[in-house]
């Protein structure tokens, strides 16, 4: 299928019910700096001499397509087949609503603005956005002002709760949710998050005016917090913010939220980044550099290594607990990916193990590259941190997904981020990181895999060592 035009950005969302044939299943999504374009896949399973699945893709010409001038960027799609977009150059949120045939009061496929209305929608009479799109240009006869832009910069989509999220350029991230045709309901924006992360940790060195910028956000699944936190924003040098449904309490918001289900979030924790990251040029050469180490310690630094101290993401990625962030290394060509898993061992044995009280400061484990973050009295929180160089330039990064097992009926699931509950029945956690060069795939080891790696290094080179020992060695 020829494309004339560049194209800019691709997402795969879900198509309206009834409006395609049966074998559609999702919906391409094609961006260029003139058009934006709807393909429908189908994807169906094919026999295979070896018994392995396999899948065959097909793709279908839908004759929606319509033409912009301004060009469109972070497309998300929600259960019910909206599509939904930011506007590069004017950072305003759009909807590409479509529909099986034209009507009086609406075409096949049109672009709706949700960020025009009220006094917004006089501005473009008498103003125009900067060619650079960080400012609105007001003209006055010969005067001309410039005044600053807050542009939407990102979305995400939330499928589970049926509701969506912005980030400006500003560090405002917003709330919302679709209600009726063409229309989305403003749940709520949270602003001054420098400030609200400021009381969380206070005196941090990693929380400075300068160095407080949101990259992304990331919705979390449902089954992995029974806290309810529902939404994580990550920064340039690794902070990241953890906000989780309020009470209510000094909130208010609009009776037809509230019937919606959705409350308004709050920042319940702040995770500050590692100190002690070793620099990847100064990594041990182990005698199997094949080997990564994502989800485990870090090899104890020798005493001339310098920490590698994180200070310019620009591409994050979350899963099931993990988060994988990108950074422009240090010589051309390469990039560092820092990766941070939690330390389910310590954290589940949290309540056995009769700890001294963490003082309300954080507190870092120098020799495994896990740190806590310790803001109130309850149990520390511990995370491994591992840096991995990849060649070339990420350009941008996706989580595998994967099939959950299955769970019989009266039986409770276990939390989504605890894979040593999972691990015999579901793949491990990768992700796909899609760079200049090609494609990277980062994978997160578990317990199941070491043991895997020690039995086979008995096997091999007849050592025999414990999983911990092996652990500690090759991460």
């Amino acid at each position: 299928m020829d494309q004339p035009d560049v194209i800019t950005h691709v997402a795969l969302v879900q198509p309206k019910q009834g409006l395609f044939i049966d074998d559609i299943t999702s919906l391409l999504v094609i961006c260029t700096p003139i058009s934006v374009l709807l393909i429908g896949v189908a994807i169906t399973n094919q026999p295979s001499l070896d018994n392995r699945p396999r899948k065959d893709i097909k793709l279908y010409a839908t004759d929606l397509t319509i033409s912009t001038d301004i060009e469109m960027t972070s497309v998300i799609g929600t259960p019910d087949g909206r599509i939904f977009m930011c506007g590069q150059q004017d950072g305003n949120l759009y909807e590409l609503h479509y529909q099986a045939n034209e009507s009086w009061f609406g075409k096949r496929v049109q672009l709706i603005n949700h960020s025009v209305g009220g006094v917004q929608s006089i501005l473009p009479r008498f103003a125009s956005t900067s060619s650079d799109g960080e400012y609105l240009v007001f003209s006055h006869g010969t005067n001309i002002t410039h005044h600053p832009l807050e542009r939407i910069v990102a979305a995400i989509s939330d499928l589970k709760r049926n509701c969506f999220y912005t980030l400006s350029s500003r560090n405002t991230i917003s709330y919302y949710t679709p209600s009726g045709d063409k229309s989305i309901q403003h749940i709520q924006s949270l602003s001054s998050l420098y400030k609200s992360a400021q009381e969380k940790a206070p005196g941090s060195p990693a929380l400075t005016p300068q160095n407080f910028q949101v990259i992304s956000i990331q919705s979390v699944d449902p089954s992995e917090s029974r806290l309810g936190v529902q939404l994580v924003a990550i920064t340039t040098n690794g902070v990241r913010l953890y906000f989780a449904p309020s009470m209510g309490y000094g909130y208010s918001f609009s009776s037809n939220s509230a019937l919606s289900g959705l409350r308004p979030l709050q920042l319940v924790h702040v995770r500050l980044p590692p100190l002690n990251l070793i620099h990847p040029d100064e990594q041990v050469k182990l005698h199997r550099p094949a080997v990564s180490s994502y989800g485990g310690p870090q090899i104890h630094p020798q005493p001339t290594s310098r920490p590698f101290i994180v200070t310019s993401l620009d591409n994050a990625c979350y899963q099931d607990g993990l988060i994988v962030g990108a950074q422009t290394g240090d010589t051309d060509g390469t990039d560092y990916i820092l990766c941070f898993s939690p330390d389910l061992t310590r954290i589940g044995n949290l309540g056995q193990l009769n700890l001294p009280q963490q003082p309300q400061q954080p507190q870092f484990n120098t020799a495994y590259g896990q740190y806590d973050n310790v803001t109130t009295n309850r149990p520390p929180l511990t995370e491994y941190a591992s840096l991995v160089a990849v060649p070339g330039r990420t350009w941008a990064m996706a989580p595998v997904p994967k099939t959950s097992t299955c769970i019989p009926p009266g039986t409770p699931a276990p939390s989504g981020i605890n894979d040593l509950a999972t691990q015999f029945g579901e793949s491990p956690n990768q992700f796909m990181l899609l760079t200049n060069v090609g494609l990277t795939i980062i994978v997160k080891r578990r317990a199941l895999d070491y043991l895997k790696a020690v039995l086979e290094d008995l096997q091999l080179e007849g050592h025999v060592q414990s999983i911990v020992e092996f652990r500690d060695r090759y991460s």
